[in-house]
Parts: structure tokens; sequence; C-alpha cells
């Protein structure tokens, strides 16, 4: 995962997701799969964003082969990269128009990840275009 520089397509893709106001830092994350002891890489690159000020990193999946990327180690692996980068919390954006989803839900279910309300969605995001999916990286800490 690296920084890179913002591009009109980011922007535009921020304002549809109505985060054109937040503070991101966009990042290139490479999908790299191994079979046979090769790398391929068929999905190429994607973007995350990182809010420093609020230590949210954000993914959007915006169709139905960008979903298949998101394998349980693949994310995983993000996750440890986006928490690397200052991350405490993770959004995925998934586009509404995304078919099978509830094929893919569980792996994001399964790693923590939680399907967010609507009313919980507009404290983040006025978008109508995605739905957010949201996971703690920090654990919270037992006062115990």
């Amino acid at each position: 995962m690296k920084e890179v520089q913002r591009s009109p397509d980011d922007e535009i893709l921020l304002t549809e997701l109505a985060f054109d106001t937040k503070n991101f830092i966009p990042f290139e994350v490479h999908s790299v799969i191994l079979v046979a002891e090769e790398q391929t890489n068929p999905n190429g690159p994607f973007r995350g964003y990182l809010d420093q000020n609020t230590k949210e990193f954000f993914v959007e999946i915006a169709d139905e082969e960008s979903m298949k990327i998101f394998t349980r180690s693949a994310l995983l692996t993000i996750m440890k990269l986006a928490e690397e980068a200052g991350a405490e919390k993770m959004y995925i954006c998934v586009r509404n128009s995304v078919n099978n989803i509830e094929k893919y839900l569980k792996t994001f279910l399964f790693l923590g990840f939680e399907k967010l309300s609507l009313a919980e969605q507009k404290q983040i995001s006025i978008t109508r275009t995605h739905g957010i999916l949201k996971c703690n990286l920090k654990e919270e800490e037992d006062d115990d």
C-alpha cells in the first residue's frame, strides 16, 4: 500500500460519497494472488482513503468483480495495512448496484464488520448510492 496523489476520479468518488469535505489521503492497494508460486494481479490496484484527523480508512467496492478481491486473507491484510497507516476504524462502502452482496457479506461479518443502519450511515455520509460496513481496528480496552 502506498500513498498517492488525489486524482480527478478520486474527487468524483469522494463527492459522490459526500466525503468531499474530509481531508483524505489516498492510498493505492495492490491485490496480489499467488497461483502455483507465481504472482498474478488480475484485478489491478484499488484505492483506499485515510482521514488522518478521524483515523478512519475507507474503501469503495463498485461492482461484483471488485467484491471478489476481498477474500478473508486479502481483507485481513488490508485491515492490517490500514491500521499500520494509522487507522482505528475501517469502512467498506459498497455501491448499491453490486449484485449478490449477501453472498460476500459473511466474510466481512466474520472479520468483525457490521452493517450500519441508515441512521448510522447518515452520521458518516449523506450518500444514497452506497451501503456502509464498519469495523473497529483498535479493540476497546477494558478498564477492569
